[in-house]
């Protein structure tokens, strides 16, 4: 599996096998700077700043993954950005602390807890679940017939 294509090009299609690694990888990413960030410097200021950065960061390689699934799907890859720009808002407004106090969401908090739940329902089902376009579409060759 070439990571640095899958990461970093929005050339060409990807199946759905490898839009999930992309996405585990990016999660697990994620999910492991998250805590280090919460742990070592506290939900602050500068932890806020720094959860902004790796959201900043992750941003074009979970673009990256996502356009490339939905050209697969025979839709423009700028697609991806309907779902993932109001995505990176809300992280970027959970990391400067406006959705609320603790565990007690405002009104933008839960704003965000719905734009995330339904962006990542649309991305589930239309990346994830459903098949790509068999055959070659106007973003390349299937990426299944290498595989038989």
């Amino acid at each position: 599996m070439d990571l640095q294509y899958i990461f970093t090009s929005l050339e060409g299609r990807i199946n759905r096998a490898k839009w999930w690694a992309g996405v585990v990888i990016l999660g697990i990413i994620s999910i492991i700077l998250g805590v280090l960030i919460e742990v070592i410097f506290g939900t602050g200021f500068f932890g806020g700043f720094l959860a902004t950065v790796v959201a900043l960061a992750l941003f074009f390689p979970s673009y990256a993954v996502c356009a490339k699934r939905f050209q697969d799907r025979d839709k423009p890859g700028k697609m991806a950005l309907y779902g993932l720009v109001p995505s990176l808002i809300a992280s970027l407004l959970d990391g400067w602390g406006l959705t609320g106090i603790g565990d007690q969401l405002n009104i933008i908090g839960w704003l965000c807890v719905l734009v995330n739940l339904g962006v990542g329902l649309w991305f589930l089902i239309e990346l994830g679940i459903l098949k790509g376009t068999p055959g070659s579409n106007q973003y390349g060759g299937d990426p299944l017939a290498a595989l038989t």
